[in-house]
C-alpha cells in the first residue's frame, strides 16, 4: 500500500512555493496585492503535474483539509466576485487552484465524507461557469475539459455518497445529495447509464421533489417528448436550469426536424407564437435565426412559418450554446457564494 502523506501546511500557498514564485514573479494578477505590481497579496497554491522521478512531497508542503475549505471558500467568495478582470480570467485563476485542492484530495487519500465535502463546492462552480462561459471563444474558454472536469468530480462525488450510509447523513447532506444526483442527470441527459443509476438509488433521493422532477425530465427525453423536456428544464432551479439549458440546441433542432416532417405542406402554415412557446426562445428575432440556420421558410408577415422536409437542413452543425433569458433571470437573484459553496439551495 502506498504510504500517503499528511498534510501539515495551514497557508493557501506553502512556504516553499511562495518563496519561489514571489522570486521568480509567477504570480498571477489575482495574486497582486490590491492589483499592485510584484507585490505579493494571498498566494493560493497552484496545480502542478505529477511526473515520474519526483519525490514524494513533505507534509510542510501539503495543505490541511481545514486549510483546503478555508482556501476553497476564498476562492468562491472573494475571487469569483471580482469584477477587476473578466469573468474568463477569474475562471482560469479558480480552475487551476481547485484543481490542486482536487489533487491533495487524492494525495492524503480523503475519506469520502470529507472528499464530498471539498467536491461539491467545485461541482457548482464548474457547472455554473460552463454556462457563463458558453459564448466564449474557444481561445478564452474551452467547454470541452470543463465538461471533462465537471463529469470527472460528479462520478467522485456520487460514487462517495454511494459509499456512505444514508443513517450517517444530516438531512441537508441527504438534500445535497439529491442535488448532485439531479444535476448529474441533466448534464446527462440522453445517457441510458445516467438513467439506470436512477433505479438504484435509494428511496430517500428517489422520492425527493427536485429528483422527481428531473428523473421525469430524463424520461421524456429517451422518449422524444422534447416538448416535456423544455417545459420542465425551465421550471428548475438556478445551476440545474443552467447546465439544462445548454441542452437546447439540439432539443430546438430535434423539435425542427419533427416538424418538418408532420408538416411538411406548401399549403400548411404554422404560427411562430406557438413554435416559439415550444421552443422556450426568449423573443422572435432568435427563433427567426434559427429558421434561418435550419432553412425554415418566414413568411413575409413574419407571423408564420412553412416547413418542408427537403428544405430542411439536417447535415449543418448544430448551434452554439448561448445564454437565455429564464436562466439569466434566475441567476440574477442568488447570491453567487452562497450557492456556489452549497450554503443556500
Amino acid at each position: 500500500m502506498p504510504n500517503f502523506v499528511q498534510g501539515v501546511c495551514e497557508d493557501f500557498c506553502p512556504e516553499a512555493e511562495f518563496k519561489l514564485r514571489t522570486r521568480e514573479k509567477l504570480l498571477n494578477f489575482f495574486e497582486y496585492k490590491n492589483g499592485q505590481k510584484h507585490v505579493p497579496g494571498t498566494l493560493v497554491k497552484c496545480f502542478a503535474r505529477s511526473a515520474a522521478g519526483i519525490k514524494t512531497p513533505k507534509s510542510k508542503d501539503m495543505r490541511t483539509e481545514r486549510c483546503l475549505q478555508r482556501c476553497t471558500e476564498y476562492l468562491l467568495k472573494d475571487i469569483v466576485l471580482d469584477k477587476r478582470k473578466s469573468f474568463n480570467h477569474v475562471y482560469d485563476f479558480i480552475f487551476d487552484r481547485l484543481r490542486a485542492v482536487r489533487q491533495e484530495i487524492v494525495m492524503q487519500n480523503y475519506n469520502a465524507k470529507q472528499t464530498i465535502k471539498l467536491l461539491q463546492p467545485m461541482i457548482m462552480f464548474l457547472s455554473y461557469s460552463r454556462y457563463k462561459l458558453c459564448e466564449e471563444a474557444v481561445d478564452n474558454f474551452d467547454p470541452k475539459i470543463c465538461e471533462q472536469h465537471l463529469q470527472e468530480c460528479l462520478k467522485r462525488a456520487l460514487v462517495c455518497y454511494d459509499e456512505i450510509s444514508l443513517d450517517d447523513l444530516k438531512l441537508i447532506d441527504i438534500y445535497n445529495r439529491a442535488f448532485l444526483e439531479a444535476l448529474y442527470q441533466i448534464f446527462n441527459l440522453g445517457s441510458l447509464d445516467a438513467l439506470k443509476r436512477c433505479l438504484t438509488l435509494p428511496e430517500e433521493i428517489r422520492s425527493n421533489t427536485l429528483f422527481s422532477l428531473v428523473f421525469k425530465i430524463s424520461l421524456s427525453y429517451m422518449q422524444g417528448n422534447y416538448y416535456r423536456v423544455l417545459t420542465g428544464l425551465q421550471t428548475l432551479p438556478h445551476i440545474l436550469c443552467a447546465i439544462g439549458s445548454l441542452k437546447l440546441p439540439i432539443l430546438r433542432r430535434n423539435l425542427y426536424e419533427i416538424f418538418s416532417n408532420a408538416y411538411s405542406s406548401k399549403q400548411l402554415l404554422v404560427p411562430v407564437e406557438f413554435v416559439l412557446r415550444l421552443t422556450a426562445h426568449a423573443n422572435y428575432n432568435e427563433l427567426y435565426e434559427d429558421c434561418k440556420y435550419y432553412n425554415i421558410k418566414v413568411l413575409t408577415d413574419k407571423l408564420q412559418l412553412n416547413f418542408q422536409k427537403n428544405d430542411f437542413n439536417s447535415k449543418t452543425t448544430i448551434l452554439k450554446c448561448r445564454h437565455e433569458h429564464f436562466v439569466d433571470v434566475k441567476l440574477k437573484n442568488i447570491y453567487l457564494p452562497e450557492v456556489l459553496l452549497m450554503k443556500k439551495m
